[in-house]
């Protein structure tokens, strides 16, 4: 089973409304095996990559709610935390600055 990239992109998309709540639900309960939530981090840290403030913040907030999701049962937790490449890019991306607004 592969991992539901159309679910993770609307979930991530770059404009500013809100994800619906129900996709949290409906991405969590497709991480039921140890390699479905390593292809989803993997997923959620290459778009991280974006330069979308929007992207960004949609990523860090989709990790957030499927590490607390129960279905996983820890195992996307466990997966972020033995990757130090993902645990970077989480930093980086909590660090971000946008480009400067030009003054008039």
């Amino acid at each position: 089973m592969a991992i539901d990239k159309s679910l993770l992109s609307r979930a991530t998309d770059s404009t500013t409304a809100p994800t619906p709540g129900y996709l949290y639900n409906d991405i969590g309960q497709t991480l039921t095996t140890p390699q479905l939530c390593i292809d989803t981090v993997n997923y959620l840290i290459h778009r991280l990559a974006r330069n979308s403030p929007h992207i960004k913040k949609k990523c860090c907030k989709v990790l957030a709610k499927l590490v607390l999701h129960p279905v996983n049962r820890g195992m996307l937790k466990r997966t972020l935390a033995q990757n130090p490449n993902s645990i970077g890019k989480i930093k980086e991306c909590t660090a971000w600055r946008g480009t400067m607004d030009s003054v008039t």
